[in-house]
Order: structure tokens, then C-alpha cells, then sequence
């Protein structure tokens, strides 16, 4: 895949995903998720926390500054334990500032890609990583996968709340 073809998937999935969003209610976006676990205002932070964790360890390393943990707590925590800690630092904020942190992160990471050398992408994204995923691979993960997953799951919260279609 290059720069390219990377810029297209995140365009088109970020596309698809907001046509998701694109109907519902602010009141459906606060809305909690079954058993008080993540409404779509919960996916909405996670997205964007993770966009911008994923340029901030790019960039100089600091992702962990994104979950308001030291590098060493960063490394050890569980992707599980990283996801329910975004989740808790989030939960609070105002829809309107979630809304812009969405809008701001994901154009955050875009003009970052677009920046990159097309050649850093087939780069080790940890160099100790024992599965040895590149740049492209994380970034894909983090972007135009990670809208697919997170669409489904609005869409499955959807249909559980009612919420219009």
C-alpha cells in the first residue's frame, strides 16, 4: 500500500463512518451504552485519542502523554488497560469538545501522513516488537480499520438504543 492508497482508506472509511454519525442527536451521541459501558461520545474520544496517540509516538515518542501516563506505565498497560484508561479520562468531557477533539485529532494525523516520507511507512512502528509491525500497518490499524470496527460498533449501538437509522 503507499502514502497514497494509505491517505484514500483513511478518507473513504473516515467518510463512511461519519455517514454513521450523521443522523444522530447530540442527546443520541451523550446517550451511555448498554450496562453504562461506551456510547457513541465514548467511541468518538477513543478514535481521536488514538489518532493522536498514533502521530505523537511518530513524531517523538510521546504517546504516552495521551493517556496521561508515564512511558514506563505506557509500555506496560495492556491494550485493554490503555483503552479503559482513555475511556475514563474522556467520559466527562462535553460533547462539543469531544465533537472538535474528533474533528482536530483526525485532521491532526492526516496532514502528519501526508508530511511523512512515503519510505517511513515500511518502518518498525516499536523496534521491539515481536510481531514486527510497521508504520503502515499500525497507522492502518489506528485509522481506516479502526473507523470500520468503531462503525460497526455505533451501528450496533444503534440498533440496541433505537436510535434512528
Amino acid at each position: 500500500m503507499t502514502k497514497d492508497d494509505l491517505l484514500a482508506a483513511i478518507h473513504d472509511d473516515r467518510a463512511r463512518l461519519e455517514a454513521v454519525l450523521a443522523p444522530l442527536t447530540d442527546a443520541q451521541l451523550e446517550a451511555p451504552g448498554p450496562g453504562g459501558g461506551w456510547g457513541v461520545k465514548g467511541h468518538l474520544s477513543h478514535i481521536a485519542a488514538w489518532e493522536r496517540m498514533i502521530g505523537a509516538h511518530l513524531d517523538d515518542r510521546s504517546a504516552h502523554t495521551y493517556a496521561c501516563m508515564t512511558p514506563a506505565q505506557y509500555v506496560d498497560a495492556s491494550l485493554d488497560e490503555l483503552n479503559a484508561r482513555l475511556h475514563e479520562l474522556h467520559a466527562d468531557d462535553a460533547l462539543v469538545d469531544v465533537k472538535r477533539e474528533f474533528a482536530d485529532a483526525h485532521a491532526a494525523i492526516v496532514a502528519f501522513l501526508e508530511a511523512i516520507p512515503e519510505s517511513r511507512l515500511s518502518e518498525l512502528y516499536w523496534g521491539d516488537d515481536a510481531a514486527r509491525r510497521t508504520v503502515l500497518e499500525k497507522v492502518s490499524g489506528d485509522t481506516y480499520l479502526h473507523y470500520r470496527e468503531h462503525a460497526t460498533w455505533i451501528r450496533e449501538l444503534e440498533a440496541r438504543q433505537g436510535l434512528p437509522r
